[in-house]
């Protein structure tokens, strides 16, 4: 068969697989070869039977499941702690600041922030080859923390670059997962409320011991 009437053929076997009027028991290769087959020669009945078969099978034999993932799982972290510390308190406030809110509002995440109390830390300097003292110095370490909840592991590492990248001078930054323990850090004690815990211990054994 010379490529015109090869052409002919798929003419008419085209609008016979596309037809959505006709229905499903026409659409088989049986009724498409035999409405081709006055244009088709005998050498090329059987290929044209492949490719009607072919399309058939392309159109109707299409199945996808229902419960399928189209995104794979991700993991995240629950919580993580971004921990600054530094002895400017400006610089350190506004950088916590930032953070917090670059977080919130850059990277789409729910954050929360806190101070700490700061630390205090006297430094002596002496005369050289002496004992004798030269100088004190009372610094103050202050400390602020954000926390970052739900940062899936593909998110966490591009986080940590912008907290390096955008991290003054003078402040130390840890990013690190929860610990009980330090939750106690953010809490300033009350003396007085101590004290009266003590005064009410006090009496308490005095009582036992008049018994």
């Amino acid at each position: 068969m010379n490529p015109t009437m090869l052409t002919q053929v798929l003419r008419v076997a085209a609008p016979l697989l596309v037809n959505s009027t006709l229905p499903i028991t026409t659409l088989s290769t049986k009724s498409i070869v035999n409405q081709a087959r006055l244009l088709a020669c005998a050498s090329c009945q059987q290929q044209l039977q492949k490719r009607c078969s072919s399309n058939i099978s392309k159109w109707h034999g299409l199945w996808e499941p229902t419960d399928l993932k189209t995104e794979p799982d991700i993991p995240e972290f629950e919580s993580i702690h971004i921990n600054m510390k530094g002895f400017d308190f400006p610089v350190l406030e506004s950088y916590a600041k930032y953070v917090h809110k670059s977080v919130n509002t850059l990277f789409q995440l729910d954050s929360d922030a806190w101070p700490a109390p700061s630390k205090s830390t006297q430094v002596i300097t002496f005369h050289p080859n002496s004992t004798a003292v030269n100088d004190k110095y009372d610094l103050q370490k202050y400390e602020r923390t954000v926390v970052v909840e739900d940062v899936s592991t593909t998110t966490l590492p591009i986080l940590l670059e912008f907290v390096r990248k955008n991290c003054p001078e003078g402040v130390e930054v840890f990013v690190k997962e929860p610990n009980p323990d330090e939750e106690e850090q953010r809490y300033v004690p009350d003396y007085e409320v101590i004290e009266l815990q003590k005064e009410k211990e006090a009496i308490a054994a005095g009582k036992l011991r008049r018994k």
